[in-house]
Formats: C-alpha cells, sequence, structure tokens
C-alpha cells in the first residue's frame, strides 16, 4: 500500500512538472481558438477562448493605475467597462528589461490570467500563483507560466499574476506613505469577490 501511494504520488508530481514546463503554446498570442466563450465578472463581462478542453481568460485587470498619483500607494479601483472587454492577450508587465516573445513594459501592469476547464462553477481547486523572477524581472506572459496543461489534467483553476517589481513594490515608505505591495491582496480580493465565481 505505501510503495502504490508513493509511486502515485511520484507520479502526479511529474505530471505536473511537465504541465509547468513543457508547454507547447506561446502564452504571448492565442493561436486558433476552438471557440470562443464570455463570463460576467463585477466590472463587465469578459471574452476568452476555448482550447483543447481549457478556457483561458488574459490580461484582466485586478487594479487601475500604479503610476502618476498612485505610484508607491494602493493601487487605483478598477473602472467597469461596459460591452464585452476582450481577454485574449496577455497584459503589459511590470517596468524591466525588455524579454523576448513578451508584451513591452508599461507603467500600469496589474492584469491576470486564467485557466478553467470550465465555467460550470463547479468546485474547483484554485491554484493562485506569482511569476518567479526574484520580484525584480518576470512576467506572466512567460510560456513556463501557461496554466492550460494545470488546468487540462488536473481539473483545476490556475490564477497567475503580473504585480510591482524592485523599487516599484519594495521600497520602504511605511512611516511616509503607508505600507506598499499590497498588490497580492488586491487580486485576491478581485478573484474571490469580482471574478472568481463566474470564471470557475
Amino acid at each position: 500500500m505505501i510503495t502504490t501511494n508513493r509511486r502515485h504520488f511520484l507520479t502526479s508530481l511529474s505530471l505536473a512538472t511537465a504541465a509547468v514546463y513543457t508547454s507547447p503554446y506561446a502564452f504571448s498570442g492565442t493561436g486558433k481558438a476552438d471557440e470562443y466563450v464570455q463570463v460576467e465578472t463585477s466590472y463587465g463581462r469578459i471574452r476568452g477562448i476555448r482550447k483543447e478542453g481549457v478556457n483561458t481568460f488574459k490580461g484582466i485587470p485586478y487594479g487601475g493605475k500604479v503610476s502618476g498619483d498612485w505610484r508607491f500607494r494602493r493601487a487605483a479601483p478598477v473602472n467597469p467597462w461596459t460591452g464585452v472587454r476582450d481577454a485574449l492577450e496577455v497584459g503589459a508587465p511590470a517596468i524591466q528589461p525588455p524579454r523576448r516573445n513578451e508584451p513591452a513594459p508599461a507603467e500600469d501592469y496589474l492584469f491576470l490570467n486564467v485557466w478553467t476547464p470550465a465555467n460550470n462553477q463547479k468546485k474547483r481547486p484554485v491554484m493562485f500563483y506569482n511569476h518567479g523572477g526574484g520580484f525584480v524581472i518576470g512576467s506572466g506572459a512567460s510560456a513556463s507560466q501557461d496554466g492550460s496543461n494545470l488546468a487540462r489534467n488536473f481539473d483545476v483553476v490556475v490564477v497567475e499574476t503580473n504585480h510591482r517589481l524592485g523599487l516599484l513594490g519594495f521600497l520602504y515608505l511605511d512611516e511616509l506613505a503607508g505600507a506598499t505591495m499590497p498588490d497580492r491582496a488586491i487580486w485576491g480580493s478581485w478573484i474571490w469577490c469580482h471574478g472568481l465565481p463566474s470564471l470557475c
């Protein structure tokens, strides 16, 4: 029994690792969709794609401006939109040296990407993660961040974010302006309050 459990665990771990690192799709583009899918959020309707058994929504704003008067402060609120907002392309990453096959960095970059097997409100595990890069570089546009294989093979919802990096995220200004780097709290709130019920 112990050997079987261990073998099952190692097999699952190997599949999960392969799912993270062997995505065959370029993350920065959508590829050809099997069909388009739409869901309603508290801020407005979004349109993603369904491809090979996974619904994907990219570049969803979870916070507003973090530039100008909002720099080093909690992000501005998201502005609701009318009509249907396309969630087909990844959003801009935080300020950093340009990276190949990824969007150009911008000053406003609070976007997240979601992969889900279906939008049927089934109770699935939700995997949240921030991209790697030592909080200095990186973005959700990297091909290694694609969550479609995890969603497809393990029936989970995968949520990945862009967030503030470097001095714009970690310069300590608590005595002057209050605590910084609140982005993780914001995207958690966005998902639970505004997006997750419809995105699952």
